[in-house]
């Protein structure tokens, strides 16, 4: 298994369980990730310290919005997480023709943006419980019918937990 799996595994499980309260461990994985996918797939001859640089200035950008910027950072959050998980969604069902990844990953990312302004909590409960459950299943490498069905169990689980650790709180 190689490091960014275990970065993956470890990060999605992270996002599956405290989501909506690690905003900027949100934001954070979706730029290092966004970064470090935009590299391989374009520069594929790009060395692993660059591909790592890379990432962790994507890394970097998300925590600067999730901290200085926190009024929109949850909409960008929301765009960010949407346009990755529909970026991945086209890529997983093989969906490469020129642009068309990028329709899927716009749609989405409007869908995130929506989801974070009239849902704030519920939507960053879902965000973060489907990226993780996303980042999970793709660092595993499972396929097919197998990978849907751990990721929606992952998904539910992340929702449930997430959503049970709230109740005790009354500021959100």
């Amino acid at each position: 298994m190689q490091l960014v799996q275990i970065i993956q595994i470890v990060i999605g499980l992270a996002l599956l369980a405290v989501g909506r309260k690690g905003v900027p461990l949100l934001l954070a994985a979706v730029g290092f990730f966004a970064g470090f996918h935009i590299v391989t797939r374009y520069f594929e001859a790009a060395p692993q310290g660059v591909i790592f640089g890379v990432a962790l200035g994507g890394a970097v950008i998300g925590l600067f919005l999730a901290f200085f910027i926190q009024k929109i950072a949850v909409a960008v959050g929301g765009l960010l997480a949407g346009g990755y998980f529909g970026y991945l969604l086209a890529m997983h069902f093989g969906w490469e023709q020129p642009g068309f990844p990028w329709i899927t990953a716009g749609i989405c990312a409007l869908i995130g943006i929506l989801l974070a302004y009239f849902l704030l909590k519920w939507a960053l409960i879902v965000l973060s419980s489907v990226l993780g459950a996303m980042l999970v299943v793709n660092a595993l490498g499972i396929q097919s019918a197998l990978g849907g069905v751990v990721f929606v169990v992952l998904l539910c689980a992340g929702i449930i937990f997430q959503a049970r650790s709230g109740k005790a709180t009354k500021s959100e």
